[in-house]
Parts: structure tokens; C-alpha cells; sequence
């Protein structure tokens, strides 16, 4: 997923370059065809004559930025002045990419590493260590050359063939002569000859106008996108979410094993107990005897309900059966505090999601329940595309720990499914947890 990084956090989402429309003939009519054939023409033409002005300007600033800031590194000044110029360079770089829209059907798209708060000196080194910043400043060097080479195309084919399809109008006109390639256009055989060049030549201007247009464009695509670095990273979070998700699953086993151990089994243990030293009294002390099985039967019924509360924290009957809505509908008539259920209507989604969003609501009110001193709870499920977006607020006294066991816990849980959970928990309150699943279309 061009990782969200994306709905929770700009930083996180997918960076794609698009690719330019074709200009097939299939499906069109002649009318379509030129017309199609006539805006392609006019945005390449307006990309290349916007180059050089764009060109200047980048090659000014960059140069003046990092001559200014290299000749006052010594002084310490020049730090500051090297960050003011990257981040400068990197808006120019995005209006670039922009610009590259009008030759490749959409912007590219490029994703920064994000700028660390603290010192000057760890946010200067983010920024040398992201390897876009130098891909941004070949670029923008480069980019004054390839602008005076697109400019030149430009003007010149466009030059020429006005003049030579315009030949017969000006020879027509009562007026000097013009020139036209340095021959006096004064008779009608070179406003013909010249009208045919224009004709002949069309074609060709076509070809260089499109062919350098679509080269600059791609190497602003190869400088200015980040298909390599977005992969790489996309494998990065992969492998941090199931490594996540392998921890999640570890202490999830260790629950289950300590919930075991300390209750259901040890409930068993004392029912065996108690149903021997009831088997040994039922000669001498009938009385004693029935009280022990008594006992026994208590602790047989706790120990049901603990091994049912087990099961239930897997993956609760209800939950499989009945689906998300009425599972957290039961959980919440379970709560001890007043809690307020919200679903949007929409059908069921894979299981995995499910029993994530189930226990992203368990654990919420668990903690609400236990820290927050709140005297009411919200649950909302909704579906955003194909996210599914559960939020549970309290109006308690606030001060979660994001970093907590808990909900670093389900963090893992939801970031192994490509998702994202977010919490806001400012001291005095209110709590709102928001998690993002994806869940398909």
C-alpha cells in the first residue's frame, strides 16, 4: 500500500507516477483525433516554453542558496541557509513535478523522509540523508540546459512553420517583401515553395515538438519520482508490521498460556482436590463430604466461565456468527460504564478485520473502564472507501500512553494489516482512539 503512508498521515501515503494518456486512432473519429492531436501539441508546447523561465530560476536560487551557505558554513550561519535551501529547492521541485503533468497526463509524485524536530544539526542531517534532496538539485541543475534546448525546439518549429503556411497571406499583402530563411518571399512560386516546405515539414516539427517534450519529461520523471526509494520503503514497513505482527501474535500466546495457567487450570486443580478429599469423607462425614462437592461444583462453574471468557478473548462466537455491529453491541452492554454504540450499515468484511476492529473496541473500553474515570463511552464503526474506521471516545481526565502495552499492542495488530491507529489523549481529557483498516471495496 502506497503505505497510507496516507489517510492518517500525508507523510504515509503511496507515491505513483502516472503515465501519459496515448493518442490512439482506434474508437475516434477524425474530429477527435486532431483535436486530440491539438492539445497534446499545445501542453508539450507550453511545457517546453515554461522550461527555460523555470530553469532560471531554479539555477539561480540553488546556486546562489548553496554558495551562500557554503561560504558561511565556517561561521555556522551558512546551517540554516543550507536548510532554507533544500526546503526551498524542494518546493520548486514540486512545482516541477506539477509542471511535468503536461506531459505526462498526471504529477510525479515523490516522497520525502520526514524532517526529525530538535537541533539544527539532526534536522540538517535527515535532510542530506534523503536521497531525494540530491535527485532535487540534479534537477534543478539540470533543468536550465534542457530548458533553453526545449525553448529553442519550441520557438523554432513553431516559428517556421507559421512562416511557411503563412507564406501566400504575407505575399499577398500590400507591403515589403518578408524573409523567410533569408529569401525574399516576392513571388508567388516561393510563397508556393514555401507554403509546401511548411506542409511537408509539419510532420517533423510534430515529431521534435512531442519527442522533446516527452524526453524532458521523462527525465523529470527519472529525477523528481521516487519509484525505487517508494519500493524500498514499502518493504521496510512490511517487514516492521509482520515483525509486529509476529510480536503481537507472541504476546497473544503468552496471554492465553497465563490466563490458563492461573485461572482455569488452577480452578481445576482445586476441583480434582476437592473431589478427592470428597470421595475420601463420604463413609465417615456425609456432611463434610457434600459440602466439598458443593465447593467442587462452584469452582467447575468458574472455571467454565474463565475458559468461556478465554475463548471469547480469541474470538468471540459472536463475532463469527452475527458479525462486527452485534458483537460490539454485546461488549458494550458488557462495560460497566454507559456506552453508546454508532454503526453505519454495510456488509461483512474479512474476518481478520473483524476480529482487529473487535478487539481495537475491547481493549479501548477495557482502558477507559480502568484509568479514565469517565462517566460515559462512544463507539462509532463506520466505512470510509474501503476503510473501516472505528473510533471510541471517553470524557475521562485523558493522559494515555500511546506507548503503552496495550495499545502498542494493537497497533502491531493493525499495522500487520496495513492499517493505522492514532490516539488523542490530551491531560484533562477527553480520549479518542481512531483506528484505519482496510477492509476492500
Amino acid at each position: 500500500m502506497a503505505r497510507r503512508v496516507g489517510r492518517v498521515d500525508d507523510a504515509t501515503m503511496h507515491s505513483y507516477v502516472t503515465e501519459p494518456p496515448t493518442l490512439g486512432l482506434a474508437g475516434r473519429t477524425r474530429p477527435q483525433w486532431l483535436a486530440a492531436w491539438a492539445a497534446r501539441l499545445g501542453l508539450d508546447t507550453a511545457y517546453l516554453l515554461l522550461g527555460l523561465p523555470a530553469g532560471i530560476i531554479a539555477f539561480s536560487v540553488v546556486i546562489s542558496g548553496w554558495a551562500t551557505a557554503l561560504g558561511l558554513a565556517i561561521t555556522l550561519i551558512g546551517l540554516p541557509i543550507a536548510m532554507a535551501t533544500i526546503i526551498v529547492s524542494r518546493g520548486m521541485a514540486n512545482v516541477e513535478r506539477w509542471r511535468a503533468a503536461l506531459v505526462l497526463g498526471g504529477p510525479v509524485r515523490a516522497r520525502y523522509r520526514p524532517i526529525t524536530t530538535g537541533k539544527i544539526l539532526d534536522r540538517l542531517k535527515a535532510l542530506f540523508a534523503d536521497t531525494q534532496t540530491w535527485k532535487d538539485l540534479g534537477w534543478h541543475l539540470l533543468l536550465l540546459p534542457v530548458g533553453i534546448v526545449g525553448f529553442t525546439v519550441a520557438v523554432c518549429c513553431w516559428a517556421w512553420t507559421a512562416a511557411c503556411l503563412t507564406a501566400p497571406l504575407w505575399f499577398s499583402l500590400p507591403a515589403d517583401p518578408v524573409q523567410i530563411a533569408g529569401i525574399d518571399v516576392d513571388t508567388w512560386w516561393w510563397a508556393i515553395a514555401f507554403f509546401a516546405a511548411g506542409v511537408v515539414t509539419l510532420p517533423i516539427s510534430v515529431c521534435l515538438l512531442r519527442g522533446t517534450a516527452a524526453g524532458s519529461g521523462s527525465l523529470a520523471r527519472l529525477l523528481l519520482g521516487a519509484d525505487t526509494e517508494e519500493l524500498e520503503e514499502r518493504v521496510e514497513v512490511l517487514t516492521e508490521t509482520r515483525a509486529g505482527a509476529v510480536d503481537a501474535a507472541a504476546a497473544e500466546l503468552e496471554r492465553i498460556e497465563r490466563d490458563l495457567h492461573d485461572g482455569a487450570q488452577a480452578r481445576l486443580v482445586a476441583l480434582a482436590l476437592d473431589l478427592g478429599m470428597a470421595e475420601e469423607r463420604f463413609e465417615r462425614d456425609p456432611e463434610g463430604a457434600r459440602d466439598l462437592v458443593e465447593t467442587a461444583r462452584d469452582e467447575a462453574k468458574l472455571a467454565l466461565a474463565e475458559l468461556r471468557d478465554l475463548a471469547r478473548g480469541m474470538r468471540p462466537a459472536l463475532l463469527a456468527e452475527r458479525g462486527l455491529p452485534e458483537a460490539v453491541r454485546a461488549l458494550a452492554a458488557r462495560t460497566q460504564l454507559p456506552t453508546a454504540v454508532t454503526v453505519e450499515p454495510g456488509g461483512r468484511v474479512a474476518p481478520a478485520v473483524e476480529s482487529a476492529a473487535y478487539f481495537v473496541v475491547a481493549e479501548a473500553l477495557t482502558n477507559a473502564v480502568k484509568h479514565s474515570n469517565a462517566s460515559r463511552l462512544t463507539v462509532d464503526l463506520s466505512r470510509d472507501g474501503d476503510l473501516l474506521v472505528v473510533q471510541v471516545a471517553d470524557d475521562g481526565v485523558g493522559g494515555a500512553d500511546p506507548s503503552g502495552s496495550g495499545l502498542t499492542g494493537l497497533r502491531k495488530r493493525i499495522e500487520a494489516l496495513d492499517g493505522a491507529l492514532r490516539i488523542a489523549s490530551p491531560p484533562g481529557g477527553p480520549t479518542l482512539l481512531h483506528a484505519e483498516i482496510p477492509c476492500g471495496s
